[in-house]
């Protein structure tokens, strides 16, 4: 029977071991709300452990208490400890029976014991060694409650039944593995978490330095050709004529590298103070077919589009228009040989989906994944951060872009915008 209250005992433990991560370990690393969580949940457990007891003889009750009030202390530290500790024996104390003085003592014996460890040991070391000292702390304290135990029965009974020392080895040899299994879980656990923080630092510098190799490869360029317009300018041969057109493609070149510029400084702009308003989509698209149309001819492309009456967003009308703008642009400029570009608007669930359907080159999965990379592009003179910077208006919006793309017929983007 007892098999079965110590079991209850420790699924009690483990489950507030996974409490613990839900709530805290995965979404907050606020150092003071990680241990008064901790406090909080040992606390639970301990009471609970406590509430679910099973006994061998009056007055005494045996569970796996002491196991989340040393998990308070190895986690939480000191403060944590006495705060469950307290918990612990008000609750003791308010059941009553015979245990409650040894359940005082083995507190008193166990905190004068990670007094010392708390004196004598490092931080750091304490740290990677609280297997080891969880162990320590186990021992001492189920041994303290075993000798008190058979103290107890030494003097009622006059004599130590070998039943009552084998359940008591068993007693202690059960709350060392489940200690360590606790420890074990908490520390893969936080394991996990340093290893997602390590990937999340990576990709961060990842992300920064291709960006600014991909930055200094698209300055490059212009600046290499003006370095080289510029030298040819200064040379006396040259004619006057000559030297306003060389002096014509530097003005050129230092307009597309303050593109190129403009276009990365806007990735950094916060947009939060950006005011929105509620719009009604087909007024703005219709201006952006307007705004676009002169190109589209240009590549001898026709627009149509199809856009249910009475649909409205909570937006920015410049930021829409720049998404979509720079969207349209590259299904009208991936139509080489011309073509038919379509808009349909339509409502699902609850949003907005706006697709731009073009019949040009298409992409490859590959090329899918990284449409949205800074400096991506499958245009000879492009830079990839126009879409790039769609993805980033959509997603203030809480917002998506879905892509579906087959080499050699054509593209489908689909906005999704919460109405």
């Amino acid at each position: 029977m007892w098999i079965h209250t110590l079991l209850l005992n420790a699924f009690i433990i483990i489950l507030c071991i996974f409490c613990y991560q839900i709530f805290w370990l995965d979404k907050d690393s606020n150092k003071v709300r990680n241990k008064v969580l901790i406090s909080f949940l040992s606390s639970i457990s301990t009471v609970l452990c406590i509430t679910f007891p099973f006994s061998f003889h009056l007055g005494y009750i045996y569970d796996l208490r002491l196991i989340p009030i040393l998990l308070a202390f190895l986690y939480g530290g000191l403060r944590s400890f006495i705060f469950v500790t307290f918990v612990y024996l008000s609750y003791r104390f308010y059941l009553g029976g015979n245990g409650f003085f040894p359940s005082f003592i083995i507190m008193v014996i166990l905190f004068v014991s990670i007094i010392v460890i708390v004196y004598f040991v490092k931080p750091a070391k304490l740290e990677k060694r609280r297997k080891f000292f969880g162990t320590l702390l186990i021992l001492i304290s189920t041994i303290t409650f075993s000798v008190f135990a058979i103290m107890t029965e030494i003097k009622i009974d006059g004599t130590a039944g070998s039943v009552r020392i084998q359940f008591l080895c068993s007693y202690i040899v059960i709350n060392i593995l489940t200690g360590l299994f606790s420890i074990y879980l908490i520390e893969g656990m936080i394991e996990k978490y340093k290893m997602k923080e390590k990937i999340q630092r990576a990709e961060k510098f990842y992300i920064i330095s291709e960006l600014a190799a991909s930055f200094a490869h698209e300055i490059r360029n212009p600046l290499t050709t003006i370095s080289g317009f510029i030298q040819l300018v200064h040379k006396d041969e040259i004619s006057e004529t000559h030297k306003d057109e060389y002096l014509q493609v530097v003005q050129q070149e230092l307009e597309k590298a303050q593109l190129i510029i403009d276009d990365y400084l806007s990735l950094g702009k916060p947009q939060n103070n950006v005011i929105k308003d509620s719009l009604d989509i087909r007024l703005i698209v219709n201006q952006v077919i307007n705004n676009i149309s002169p190109l589209a001819s240009l590549h001898n492309i026709e627009i149509k589009s199809s856009i249910n009456d009475s649909l409205s967003i909570n937006a920015n009308a410049d930021k829409i228009k720049q998404c979509l703008i720079n969207i349209i642009k590259n299904g009208i400029e991936a139509m080489a040989n011309g073509g038919m570009l379509r808009i349909n608007v339509k409502k699902r669930k609850n949003s907005i989906v706006i697709e731009i359907i073009d019949s040009g080159i298409g992409m490859s999965p590959e090329e899918v994944k990284r449409i949205a990379m800074p400096f991506y592009s499958l245009k000879e003179e492009g830079t990839g951060l126009g879409t790039m910077i769609a993805y980033g208006i959509i997603k203030e919006l809480n917002g998506d872009i879905e892509i579906k793309s087959e080499k050699g017929k054509g593209t489908c983007f689909s906005i999704i915008i919460p109405s």
